[in-house]
């Protein structure tokens, strides 16, 4: 699974078609949805056990962090240690080398569209709008046995496992993570706040945490169904996890300020990127003199394109004026510094510059201050 380093409780009430999986949950109110899904505590799962465990079981210091890998991972390598057996089964290392070679977004909102592993089957004349993620265009009838393959031997690997024990194993654990969630859940104004700023509004807003992908990872989701479009945020833990003393876990998920960050960035991405992807590959060669003195800095982040990189700047510039809406300018600054000095988003005050100007003029669209940020870009001096 490509690492990419990135709540409005809801009522939310799927049909049973669509959103069958979610086997802990909770709901309040209008605002922000939370939860779990299995399919993706499988993913999670086999991509650590196939793809991570070897490198991860060691005192080792995780270099974001300065914390022992093993300590860092502890959740991940109790599940490896339980199914290590597994590690090399050929179902194992089909799926884990495909979660290697795919996007987590592509991957995450294929698996909520489907039905639970062991049950799980893609139809190629039904669901061509999650498999279009997975398909070259050159050879896609390969394209499309390969994603027929992965979900074949998710559902023999997920029975052979027996996952689903697993899963009730360790319910307490998904029990404590729902509750250390909704202890820090943002208050519902974010989400106003951000459909005021872009103008825009979405059917549904919803969380997917998850206690088996890596700690450190996060993937922007959206689903369809039929009219209303979902907008999800999957994440892995944010902290060190503590379950082995049932009596005291902690599984890395109380950080209110994280979850409103990774929230406010997350879906910023819904909000924005349709119109940062109209900018015509034109203006994107105009101005790609600005990703080249930063390139090294951003394909570590895991933007290894122009394009990609221009999508950040404007969800980043988004969240620090939103954070300035809301009233967090200790938050907001912070951000700014952050993204700016060691993010190296250093043209970012441009982009927020913008943005904030676009916020003062009811009459503009956003994707026309996208555009005139754009512009702006286009008229600097190169150096």
């Amino acid at each position: 699974m490509k690492n990419t380093f990135f709540l409005y409780f809801f009522g939310l009430f799927f049909p049973l078609t669509i959103y069958a999986q979610p086997f802990r949950h909770v709901n309040r109110g209008k605002a922000i949805g939370v939860h779990f899904y299995k399919n993706i505590e499988f993913l999670g799962a086999t991509f650590f056990i196939g793809s991570m465990a070897a490198q991860a079981d060691t005192d080792a210091l995780q270099a974001n962090t300065r914390i022992k890998k093993r300590d860092w991972f502890a959740y991940d390598l109790s599940l490896y240690y339980r199914f290590r057996s597994f590690a090399d089964h050929p179902d194992m290392k089909l799926v884990s080398a495909f979660g290697e070679t795919h996007g987590g977004s592509d991957l995450s909102q294929l698996l909520t569209h489907l039905a639970p592993f062991p049950h799980a089957v893609i139809r190629p004349d039904r669901d061509g709008p999650w498999l279009r993620p997975f398909i070259r265009s050159k050879d896609s009838a390969t394209s499309v046995k390969e994603v027929i393959d992965f979900i074949e031997a998710s559902n023999r690997l997920y029975k052979a496992m027996d996952f689903e024990a697993c899963l009730r194993d360790n319910r307490i654990l998904y029990e404590k993570s729902l509750l250390e969630i909704r202890s820090v859940l943002p208050p519902a104004a974010l989400i106003k706040t951000m459909e005021q700023f872009y103008r825009h509004a979405f059917d549904h807003y919803a969380l997917l945490p998850s206690l088996t992908i890596p700690a450190g990872m996060a993937f922007g989701v959206q689903h369809t169904d039929g009219r209303k479009i979902v907008v999800m945020n999957l994440f892995g833990p944010f902290a060190v996890q503590q379950f082995k003393d049932r009596a005291a876990i902690n599984m890395g998920f109380a950080d209110a300020e994280h979850i409103r960050e990774l929230s406010t960035h997350e879906f910023g991405h819904s909000f924005s990127n349709p119109a940062v992807l109209l900018v015509s590959k034109e203006k994107l060669k105009a101005t790609a003199w600005i990703y080249e003195p930063v390139r090294e800095a951003m394909s570590n982040q895991g933007y290894d394109n122009w394009q990609s990189c221009l999508i950040e700047y404007f969800v980043r510039a988004g969240e620090v004026v939103i954070a300035r809406k809301m009233g967090n300018p200790a938050s907001a600054n912070k951000l700014l510094k952050s993204y700016v000095e060691q993010r190296r988003f250093v043209y970012l005050p441009l982009f927020i510059e913008q943005l904030e100007a676009y916020d003062r003029d009811p009459s503009m669209a956003y994707a026309d201050a996208v555009a005139r940020t754009v512009d702006r870009l286009m008229a600097l001096p190169k150096p």
